[in-house]
């Protein structure tokens, strides 16, 4: 076997050996074709030395046929009873155990690919990233194939990726963005064939990937898939709160009490271009997704909650607005497409086209809600356009409508926005500028977001300003607080230690991080100011402690309702806040994380206690209790808050998981219940039991729900 070529000190070349045989995926890398490949072994660490060669020698291969890309890895292991697997469901957490990850940066740009993980179990994370790999969607699921194998030394993969699951040029020779990464659990060990800096967790680090060259006349995926599902369910509505936000309980369009079973619908999935994908939908449904996470609100200011729907989350990198780091004011969020207080609202339908042209990055999407109680039929569509300028940079501009049945019920948002990378992205600048239109509010409806970041391994200064007008009211987006200018700064100093030093032995890194935050009303005074400096420590076993001390200023304009009953009065109020926490080492038996918060909070104290507590015996099964008190004593009144989630999952193999979340929030006085049963009959072809319900403190059940959803998904 020839060794991979390398250019310079670190750009790393390999080339993929065609065959023209189908290999069986069974993690035993026994066919012939396997010694005709080039062997990639030359991994270094990023952790915890970087730049030194991984303590255990990693062996891969590449090959290729016309449907498929086929990795093998040999993963050599002096103790392999210790090879860490704590968990074997889709899409697990790569940070906890062994696992070997493969990244393709199909267009080459530095900007946007795939990232595809699996361990000696044969289970799948994939990842589907854009902007620099900044943006990561970690919901995003594709077709492939993957199996495992112990052997007395070590451990053997085998991965199989179809070109159709993949989006490429149409040139007949390809030169892919291409890294390979292991992980090596019990020493926190992770090593890449492309060596990145320890500043870079991986697939941000795309700008860095070595070269896989010598893949020819194949085809991307033009291919079509239709995606059918039938859903039936049962449901008891006796209450539904409108005060309970992001309950994201999957109830159904059926009468309270009887059996459904007319609900169907359809998902379909063609490549336009090579390049270009268009998605329809029909009765969209999204009863498998998991209820959101309860929060609890101190705040006078709304909570922000994350998208979690697949159909949402595809190519959602495309629509991203300006900075990406800043969720105070965002000119697209999803979430206001179908959900409406956390309840959802029937989706008839709806298109959406995303890829590249050239040089071109283009979103468009086109969805239709039907009416639902107190809301109106809506339609909703956005428009996105990115052009790459400078290799790793780009500008854009970005179009929104929501219009509902109503007359005069239309909102409007526009603008247009930069990324820039310097320096092999050590130096990054973004900003954006939009406006809104809408019948109801006219004047003061700008805003502007600009951010600048510099980061080396040692250090890291972020600077970012948002203005935001008092009438910018995107409804298709999120805005915490309008009419405000907030401006943000941040110092982070992260020296890393030789494991060989004597305190090396014990710490591997410390991080300094110093935050200042001041928000100005329109009228140029102060509303809030803060000031926060934290100190984190984190051992060789990957357990971290750290303590943080921050001094805050507040002007309440208005009087506020903190607490049922307990009214803040209009003022200023200055106070401070200390808080400390522990992380144990998160691959153990028995891992957790213990805070405690003590500060002033208005016009009196306030004390928080967070425990997370996880129990993992085996890589099938994990319980964890989470548990968060607040106790609060104000001149106004004292109040005590408790939330508290219970999850448990057990996995019977890679493809067949259940999952419960039960969840107490003493500030909405319920407890939501959540249970899952996931089935993988085929690829991307489910079959869900979702149970739902919703429960006073009296533990006397208000709304619940049981759904039955098939889903299959044909190629053609």
């Amino acid at each position: 076997a020839a060794w991979s070529q390398q250019e310079g000190s670190n750009h790393r070349i390999t080339t993929a050996v065609y065959t023209d045989t189908k290999l069986t995926i069974d993690g035993n890398l026994d066919e012939p074709a396997w010694q005709t490949a080039q062997v990639i072994s030359d991994f270094t660490q990023r952790e915890p030395d970087e730049g030194a060669a991984l303590t255990e020698r990693t062996e891969v291969r590449v090959l290729y046929n016309n449907e498929f890309l086929y990795i093998g890895a040999y993963c050599h292991d002096r103790m392999p009873n210790r090879v860490i697997i704590n968990d074997i469901r889709r899409d697990f957490n790569f940070q906890d155990q062994d696992y070997f990850g493969i990244m393709l940066d199909t267009f080459n740009d530095d900007r946007n690919g795939y990232f595809f993980g699996t361990t000696v179990a044969g289970n799948q994370h994939d990842v589907q990233f854009s902007n620099g790999g900044r943006t990561q969607n970690l919901n995003w699921d594709g077709v492939w194939y993957s199996e495992g194998r112990r052997v007395e030394d070590g451990y053997l993969l085998e991965v199989a990726i179809p070109f159709s699951s993949l989006r490429f040029s149409k040139n007949k020779q390809q030169i892919w963005g291409f890294q390979l990464i292991r992980r090596i659990r019990r020493r926190d060990e992770v090593g890449f064939w492309a060596p990145l800096a320890r500043n870079y967790n991986g697939i941000n680090g795309v700008a860095f990937a070595g070269e896989l060259r010598g893949i020819e006349n194949v085809e991307p995926g033009r291919n079509l898939q239709v995606k059918p599902y039938a859903l039936a369910g049962v449901q008891h509505l006796a209450s539904r709160k409108k005060d309970v936000e992001a309950v994201g309980l999957a109830l159904l369009p059926a009468d309270a009490g009887k059996w459904a079973g007319d609900g169907a619908g359809f998902d379909v999935k063609y490549g336009v271009t090579t390049g270009l994908t268009l998605d329809l939908t029909l009765n969209t449904d999204f009863s498998q997704v998991e209820a959101d996470a309860q929060q609890v609100n101190l705040t006078r200011f709304p909570l922000f909650f994350a998208e979690k729907r697949e159909f949402f989350l595809e190519n959602s990198g495309i629509f991203q607005f300006g900075s990406l780091r800043n969720d105070e004011a965002l000119l697209f969020h999803s979430r206001t497409i179908g959900l409406a207080d956390g309840q959802p609202i029937p989706i008839l339908g709806g298109a959406r086209v995303t890829g590249r042209a050239g040089p071109y990055y283009l979103g468009v999407l086109n969805m239709q809600t039907r009416s639902e109680n107190d809301n109106p039929a809506t339609n909703f569509t956005v428009t996105r356009l990115r052009r790459n300028i400078l290799g790793n940079s780009d500008l854009g501009v970005m179009f929104l409508n929501r219009r509902s049945s109503l007359p005069d019920d239309q909102n409007r948002a526009y603008g247009a926005d930069g990324n820039f990378l310097f320096f092999r992205n050590k130096l990054r600048i973004s900003g954006g500028l939009a406006r809104t239109d809408s019948p109801t509010r006219s004047g003061d409806d700008r805003l502007g977001k600009f951010e600048g970041e510099f980061q080396t391994q040692l250090v890291r200064v972020e600077s970012s300003y948002v203005d935001i007008g008092k009438n910018f009211s995107p409804k298709m987006g999120f805005v915490r607080r309008p009419g405000r200018r907030i401006l943000r700064n941040v110092f982070e100093l992260r020296p890393h230690l030789s494991s060989s030093s004597h305190l090396g032995r014990y710490v591997r890194n410390f991080n300094w991080f110093t935050e200042s935050r001041h928000d100005l009303l329109s009228t140029g005074r102060t509303e809030t100011k803060y000031m926060l400096n934290r100190l984190r420590v984190e051992f060789q076993n990957s357990s971290v402690l750290a303590a943080q001390y921050a001094t805050n200023f507040e002007r309440l304009l208005d009087s506020f309702e903190v607490s049922e009953g307990v009214k803040l009065r209009a003022g200023d109020y200055s106070f401070n806040e200390s808080k400390v926490w522990y992380t144990t080492d998160r691959s153990k038996f028995i891992s957790g994380d213990l805070e405690w918060l003590w500060a002033d909070f208005y016009s009196g104290k306030r004390t928080e206690l967070t425990l997370d507590l996880k129990v993992r015996p085996n890589y099938r099964f994990s319980t964890s209790v989470n548990y968060e008190r607040n106790d609060i004593d104000l001149s106004e009144g004292a109040f005590t808050t408790d939330l508290v989630g219970v999850r448990v999952d057990y996995s019977f193999n890679p493809k067949m998981f259940l999952n419960a979340f039960i969840q107490y929030n003493s500030e909405a006085d319920q407890i939501l219940s959540n249970i899952r049963f996931r089935l993988i009959h085929r690829p991307l072809s489910d079959i869900y039991l979702v149970y739902n319900d919703l429960h006073d403190r009296k533990l006397q059940t208000t709304d619940w729900s049981l759904t039955l959803k098939y889903t299959r998904l044909f190629s053609f």
